[in-house]
């Protein structure tokens, strides 16, 4: 009994200390935790310009130059370097216009994120261009080049936590001029990539891909050439390039006579959808086509090509007969081919008074493929022709050869009512192009 006593008081003292312990620990411990403060950025002054007054500031010169005016713009960061395929700059953009800041800095997203509102006081910096580009930065070899990081620390500030993401600019690229978007953030949709399933970059170098509109024409704007530009740093090299038709977003900037589009990540390729269409012919009529047939059955007058215009061109003028000249393509083969459209363009000039249409276009499935087409059968196509003289490049619109599953011929046939003038008419046709789905 006396050993039972010994052991009952040593568990009352056991669990007694244990008691007094778990007090002690619990009064140590805060229930709730203090957060961290947030420092929200902010900048003191305000804006006095706007980003074009730089771009006007800077206006022909050719060289760098030192900003002397007590100049601050704001903007918000619309790309920098978080996946490498930008590097050691930002671009920031307001309602005027878009600027490259150039800073000797790595991993500069992490304090400029896109959507950050920064001011620029830019006393002291320098202006100058790269490839066409304007750039804020300073000198470097007798060239534009970065600011050290420690000079952007006192002419770079934050205001405000970043905000939501900026919207793309939509460009309509029929609607030039196009270099007013340099350095911007801007959009355009429906386009397709000539390289389509091909990585963004090959042979571990800078690669340039080309950017076709849906048609898969080379896209031009202001008559220079679009390309993808992709450094072998972006952290999507690897990828491959998206088939079919979507929306191109990115920064937009210029390098000699190219466009170029600068992708801050994958999300800038937006809705992507392969229809499987491709282009299955196509003449621009860059020089004068050998596959193409030309009949004239009256008139000295046939369609010749046009090193000119570079185009094919029907003139009856001054012929020794009023004109009749078929212009026929090669074989066009639709076999197991669905959704198959096709586009053309064509102009006039002059009236000829009596012929209501002095061209016609026609489709045949029985033409041989040479000499004479009165021997075939040909069916009038429904397609959008120019008015009479209007001197006007006109897109023919899609025609559906949908119904048709075998090969085809397509012609354009010009006839004039007479050899002078008022009795003769002049035609252009171009871009003729074929595209459809293969099954």
């Amino acid at each position: 009994m006396k050993y039972l006593s010994v052991k009952k008081a040593g568990v009352i003292f056991s669990t007694g200390l244990l008691v007094a312990v778990i007090a002690i620990m619990t009064g140590c411990v805060k229930q709730n935790f203090d957060e961290p403060p947030i420092h929200i950025p902010h900048y003191p002054g305000t804006a006095n310009a706007g980003i074009d007054t730089l771009v006007k500031l800077y206006g022909s010169h050719s060289d760098t130059m030192l900003i002397t005016q007590d100049i601050i713009i704001k903007g918000i960061v619309v790309g920098n370097d978080e996946s490498g395929n930008i590097y050691k700059k930002i671009y920031i953009q307001d309602e005027t216009g878009g600027i490259d800041v150039e800073i000797d800095a790595t991993n500069i997203y992490t304090l400029f994120k896109v959507g950050q509102r920064v001011f620029i006081e830019c006393k002291g910096l320098y202006l100058g261009l790269y490839g066409g580009a304007l750039e804020l930065g300073y000198p470097y070899n007798g060239s534009i080049g970065r600011m050290p990081s420690s000079l952007a620390s006192v002419h770079i500030f934050r205001d405000s936590l970043p905000g939501k993401k900026p919207v793309p600019i939509t460009l309509d690229v029929t609607s030039p001029p196009f270099f007013k978007y340099i350095n911007m953030l801007v959009a355009i949709p429906a386009v397709r990539f000539q390289d389509a399933g091909q990585p963004f970059v090959t042979g571990g170098v800078t690669t340039s891909r080309v950017v076709n509109d849906a048609e898969g024409n080379a896209l031009s704007l202001d008559g220079n050439s679009v390309i993808l530009y992709n450094s072998s740093y972006a952290t999507f090299a690897n990828n491959l390039l998206p088939q079919g038709v979507g929306t191109l977003q990115g920064i937009f900037t210029v390098f000699s006579t190219k466009y170029e589009f600068l992708v801050r990540d994958l999300n800038d390729l937006v809705n992507f959808v392969d229809t499987g269409q491709s282009v299955l012919y196509q003449n621009n009529f860059n020089s004068s086509p050998p596959d193409w047939t030309i009949f004239t059955p009256a008139s000295n007058k046939p369609w010749a090509w046009s090193s000119q215009f570079t185009c094919m061109l029907g003139n009856g003028y001054l012929g020794n007969a009023p004109c009749d000249t078929w212009l026929i393509s090669p074989g066009l083969d639709l076999t197991n081919v669905t959704n198959s459209i096709l586009t053309f363009s064509t102009w006039t000039q002059f009236v000829d008074s009596g012929l209501p249409l002095p061209l016609e276009v026609k489709i045949s499935t029985d033409y041989s493929g040479s000499g004479n087409p009165s021997a075939a059968t040909w069916t009038p196509l429904t397609c959008i022709l120019p008015a009479a003289d209007s001197k006007v490049m006109t897109p023919s619109g899609d025609i559906s050869l949908s119904a048709y599953n075998q090969k085809v011929y397509v012609a354009f046939r010009y006839r004039s009512s007479g050899v002078t003038s008022g009795t003769a008419s002049k035609w252009e046709v171009d871009t003729f192009k074929l595209t459809g789905k293969k099954n």
